[in-house]
C-alpha cells in the first residue's frame, strides 16, 4: 500500500507530544498504522521528547501528588472490547470504538447512498463513520472549521486529489468541495470535525443539521 496524503508535521509532532485530544489522536493512531513514513515520523519525534527529558531538571513534586497518582489508579476502567485481529479489518486504535469489524456497523441511511455512524462527541470535537456507495458523495461544502478524513476502505476524489485507503485529508473553511466516491467498493471514512460542515445546497444542509453533520 502506497500512502499519497499524510497529516502535517506539526501534527504529528503534536500527537507523539501527547498534545492531542482524544478525538485527533484516535484519527492520527489509525492513520499510523497504515502509514509506515508518518511512524517513523512519531517515532523520532517520541525519542528526541526522551532524551530531552532525561536531560532536564527534575522538578519537585507536592505533597499530595502520591495521593492523587494512587486515586486515579484505583478509579474504574471501562473493561476494553476485544475483537480477534485475525477476524477484523478494523484498525486497532479503532477496535475499541467499533467493537466489530466495518460489516458489523449500524449505519444510519441519510440520503443519495450516504450513511453514517456516529462513534463520540467531546466538546465541540465530532468523531463519526461516514460511508458512501461509488459515486454519492455529501453534497458540496465548506467548513466552519478543521476537518481531519482518513479512508478505511474504498477511494474518493475531490478537487484537491484522489484518496485510496490510508490516505488523509486535512480541510479547512478555504476549501469548498465535494467528495465523490469512486467505483468499486463502498467508501469508507473516519472524520474529526470540530464544527459543523456548510452546505451550499439549503435541502442538503438542513438533512445536515438534522443528523449532526
Amino acid at each position: 500500500m502506497t500512502i499519497a496524503h499524510h497529516p502535517a508535521d506539526e501534527l504529528l509532532l503534536s500527537y507523539a507530544a501527547g498534545a492531542t485530544d482524544e478525538a485527533v489522536s484516535l484519527i492520527v493512531a489509525t492513520h499510523l498504522t497504515f502509514c509506515p513514513q508518518c511512524r517513523r515520523t512519531v517515532a523520532k519525534a517520541e525519542a528526541a521528547g526522551g532524551a530531552l527529558l532525561e536531560n532536564s531538571e527534575i522538578a519537585p513534586l507536592s505533597g499530595s501528588a502520591l495521593q492523587a497518582v494512587m486515586s486515579r489508579l484505583d478509579a474504574p476502567t471501562p473493561k476494553p472490547i476485544r475483537v480477534p485481529m485475525a477476524r477484523s479489518n478494523v484498525p486497532a486504535p479503532l477496535r475499541a470504538y467499533i467493537g466489530h469489524d466495518l460489516e458489523g456497523v449500524r449505519w444510519t441511511k441519510i440520503a443519495g447512498g450516504i450513511s453514517f455512524k456516529p462513534l463520540f462527541q467531546r466538546g465541540e470535537s465530532r468523531v463519526q463513520l461516514i460511508r458512501s456507495k461509488p459515486g454519492s458523495g455529501v453534497g458540496l461544502h465548506t467548513h466552519r472549521g478543521e476537518e481531519f478524513t482518513l479512508c478505511l476502505a474504498g477511494g474518493y476524489t475531490d478537487v484537491t486529489g484522489e484518496y485510496a485507503r490510508g490516505d488523509w485529508q486535512s480541510t479547512t473553511p478555504d476549501i469548498l468541495h465535494r467528495p465523490l466516491a469512486d467505483a468499486g467498493e463502498d467508501c469508507i471514512v473516519l472524520a474529526v470535525s470540530d464544527a459543523p460542515l456548510l452546505f451550499q445546497n439549503w435541502g442538503i444542509a438542513l438533512l445536515a443539521k438534522w443528523f449532526g453533520f
